[in-house]
């Protein structure tokens, strides 16, 4: 068993398949637990005489125990198909259960898929200063500014050194000049994109370089680390501990949008009129609340539905889950977002083609 991307389950054929979750150390992680687990899952494929799923799953039970067994501490995702087996780790934790269906289960996936937002992080530190860009799962330097090693002609037509603060005296104006114009630099360089900046490392230089920093979008400064002999790996580690935060900037960002589309009439929240939208090619962006899931029937062809009030997940389908897959397939945009964006008795908001 290995471990597959979201493409391969998002356009595989429709065909009889298991998809199930195993979050971290849910009590699975112990043989005998997970044993009655996934010997739950086969009989009820028996019952429902799906026998090929049945048979690959008792075939891959040695394969799908020793993933769980090697990464205890993550959330693991499995599907298994005739023509198709794998996984895929997540980092959030997920509850454990299975979809028997013709279809993967994507929305556990969607908030480490799409829920990634873009940042620019700033270290400065006693040595030196690193502008980073990237997510959270992958982070590169941009541009790195060693004391005493600055190029000439940095300050203009006069060569200068940054001299650097390593004492615990007055910070030298030069290093205060040349604070101000990365400072400068880094507006310039971000002008046109709307990305919330992280200031980490030393207070004090901290303090001044924001004097200098003055960005619409958002400076998140509260953060008292400094990643001077961190590597890119560790540092986007460290960084998940502040994803919400950053989050609160993007959910802002689009709840000003969403105000604006109200007026324009292209955003609505109707779940039939959604339905039909999504199925005829006409939503371009879905909106979906954080962890809720919605059982129940839908009809692609009439954008009729059904909920249920006692889910059953062998019969029932996540409304949500097949409307996100429809939009995902068709190349639309999906943003998740708390639960207070949406509208009273609304599950989902979509955003049509202008």
């Amino acid at each position: 068993m290995k471990p597959v991307n979201l493409n391969q389950l998002l356009f595989h054929p429709k065909s009889t398949c298991l998809s199930f979750y195993v979050g971290p150390k849910t009590g699975l992680t112990d043989e005998a637990e997970l044993e009655v687990f996934l010997k739950d899952m086969e009989s009820q494929l028996l019952l429902q005489h799906k026998v090929p799923v049945a048979n690959l799953l008792e075939k891959l039970k040695p394969n799908i125990k020793k993933v769980i067994h090697c990464h205890p501490n993550q959330s693991h995702g499995f599907f298994i198909a005739e023509d198709l087996q794998g996984y895929i780790n997540l980092d959030q934790k997920v509850e454990p259960y299975c979809i028997i269906g013709q279809t993967f289960h994507v929305r556990p996936l969607m908030e480490d898929l799409f829920v990634n937002p873009e940042y620019i992080l700033v270290n400065i530190s006693l040595y030196d200063i690193k502008i980073y860009r990237g997510d959270f799962q992958h982070l590169e330097i941009m541009q790195q500014y060693e004391f005493d090693q600055l190029p000439k002609g940095f300050f203009g037509n006069n060569s200068a050194r940054l001299y650097a603060p390593q004492y615990m005296g007055l910070i030298p104006f030069k290093t205060i000049l040349a604070l101000k114009t990365i400072a400068q630099k880094l507006m310039d360089m971000i002008l046109y994109h709307s990305l919330p900046v992280i200031v980490t490392g030393l207070e004090e230089l901290k303090t001044i370089f924001l004097r200098y920093f003055e960005h619409s979008f958002g400076v998140i400064s509260h953060i008292h680390e400094d990643f001077y002999e961190k590597t890119c790996v560790e540092i986007v580690e460290r960084c998940k501990l502040f994803r919400h935060t950053v989050m609160d900037y993007y959910s802002a960002q689009f709840k000003e949008r969403l105000k604006k589309m109200v007026k324009s009439k292209r955003i609505i929240s109707d779940l039939e009129g959604i339905i039909k939208a999504t199925y005829s090619g006409k939503v371009v962006h879905l909106v979906l609340p954080t962890e809720k899931k919605l059982w129940g029937r839908l009809d692609p062809d009439t954008g009729e539905y059904s909920i249920h009030k006692r889910v059953n997940k062998k019969n029932s389908m996540d409304i949500l889950n097949e409307l996100a897959e429809e939009v995902m397939r068709q190349g639309g945009k999906i943003q998740i977002l708390g639960p207070h964006f949406f509208p009273q008795d609304a599950h989902v908001l979509a955003i049509l083609r202008g």
